[in-house]
């Protein structure tokens, strides 16, 4: 494969105002990739700020001996401590292994965490981020039936649907594998749980199935489900084993409809681990990516009674798709590629033939482009009008899949018009001096504690204030 463009010098700072197991894996060029534009934005200053001044960040204690925490960070552009750690929420528990939080921002301004090893779901009222505060603590227990909260969609009600990957007590034994199911956790929007539905559905025997990945799309009565795979939680003995197959789940009363096999394209590992789904805003269609297969799907059937997946895009072999957005305006469609260590921009113009237009190194110091770092870019999550992406350098670390990184969090601009990247070289650590956040520090709001592994992000805006002399305004 040749080699890619070598980095241009570092940006302007914005104006102050403004595992796959070798058994699988293919060795093939990366697809487009080696010619993309990286942060090709010399000469432009970066878009205004135009919200959301801060970002929680769910991270797990590195050596998993003190409490995981929820860090808010100042991502106000124009605040004179942008990227400040302002204030860490210890969880009181340890070892949870902190992984996703929900994407889309609640009217009721909470945050739904989940910690795979544990089973456990925090839910963080952040109406004022700065005096926030952890309100509940979902803590399965042994009558439980299903484990590995992943994702969270939240629903019509205000209700929560957690995608859980594996069954209880999952261990990965071969017959285990095709007959032992993962599900879906309903929980109040107090964090109570209502409901478990195991998913395993009868006309797709003999495949994985273990929700993971989850997106909802109210207009069409719709959520979808990917099945990444079993081995995610803390019994498993062995590699994590993926899944090739999407669910079809009625939103309004979580009932499953079907399931859908995504068919593999030339390299015959394309379908490997259905990992992000993310919906269009516009249209009824939606993209799924796949980890180990590195591809990206889509379909615009899933409200039919015969949906189907089409293969549209291939990022290649070892890849690893990560955490995945689309702009407001259905134009870009951005993903983490882990085992690349890039964040790559595909342009939507033609739906079934996306095309790729960008790609931010991360395994290079964004200050100086000659210095190698880590990368592991994984979680990521997009600002309201598309134009900045929070990207966590970290992935996970259960029995069964481990990928670290460079423990930072790096926020991204995104011009709207061209779909190009580049580092905001304004978020800065304030410790270090460099850019992006660095976790591996000795020191939080909440104590000394030492490195953390950051994952989940969300972009948070504080509760409006009640009207002069009158009571709180009414929530949306």
């Amino acid at each position: 494969m040749p080699p890619d463009p070598a980095p241009g010098s570092a940006k302007p700072r914005p104006a102050s105002g403004a595992a796959a197991g070798p058994h699988w894996a293919v060795v093939l060029a990366i697809i487009g990739l080696a010619t993309l534009p990286l942060g090709c934005r010399r000469g432009r200053e970066a878009p205004l700020f135009t919200g959301e001044p801060y970002l929680a960040v769910w991270a797990g204690d590195a050596d998993r001996k003190s409490s995981d925490f929820l860090a808010i960070l100042d991502a106000d552009p124009t605040s004179a401590t942008y990227g400040k750690v302002l204030r860490t929420y210890p969880v009181r528990s340890r070892g949870n292994e902190p992984h996703n939080v929900n994407v889309e921002p609640r009217a009721d301004r909470r945050l739904f965490a989940g910690g795979l090893l544990t089973n456990r779901t925090f839910v963080f009222d952040l109406r004022q981020p700065l005096a926030g505060k952890l309100v509940a603590v979902d803590d399965a227990g042994p009558q439980r039936r299903l484990w590995g909260p992943h994702d969270f969609v939240s629903l019509p009600n205000g209700r929560v649907a957690v995608t859980c990957v594996d069954p209880a007590r999952y261990r990965g034994d071969p017959v285990e594998l095709v007959t032992a199911a993962g599900g879906l956790l309903e929980l109040t929007s107090d964090g109570q749980p209502v409901r478990e539905i195991p998913a395993p559905d009868p006309a797709a025997r003999g495949l994985i199935i273990a929700p993971a990945g989850a997106a909802a799309a109210l207009a069409l009565d719709r959520l979808i489900t990917t099945n990444r795979g079993h081995g995610y939680t803390a019994l498993t003995r062995g590699e994590a084993m993926p899944g090739i197959s999407v669910q079809v789940w009625r939103l309004e009363d979580l009932r499953l409809l079907k399931t859908v096999l995504l068919e593999a394209g030339a390299r015959g590992e394309e379908n490997l681990a259905p990992a992000t789904a993310r919906f269009l805003h516009r249209e009824p269609l939606v993209y799924v990516n796949t980890a180990q297969g590195g591809a990206l799907y889509a379909s615009d059937s899933v409200q039919t009674s015969v949906p189907a997946f089409r293969l549209v895009y291939d990022f290649g072999a070892d890849t690893l798709g990560g955490d995945a957005a689309v702009t407001p305006d259905d134009r870009w469609y951005v993903e983490t590629l882990t085992g690349r260590n890039r964040l790559v921009t595909l342009d939507l113009a033609d739906r079934w033939h996306p095309k790729p237009v960008a790609a931010l190194r991360f395994d290079r110091d964004p200050g100086d482009t000659n210095r190698a770092r880590a990368g592991g870019p994984s979680a990521l999550a997009m600002s309201a009008d598309g134009t900045r992406l929070a990207v966590a350098d970290y992935t996970m670390d259960v029995p069964g899949y481990q990928h670290d990184g460079d423990r930072r969090v790096y926020m991204v601009r995104l011009d709207p018009t061209t779909g190009h990247l580049w580092f905001d070289e304004g978020f800065r650590d304030e410790l270090t001096g460099e850019v992006g956040i660095d976790f591996n520090r000795a020191r939080w709001p909440h104590g000394d504690t030492g490195p953390a592994r950051p994952h989940g992000l969300a972009f948070v805006t504080p509760e409006p204030p009640p009207p002069e002399g009158g009571r709180p305004a009414a929530r949306p």
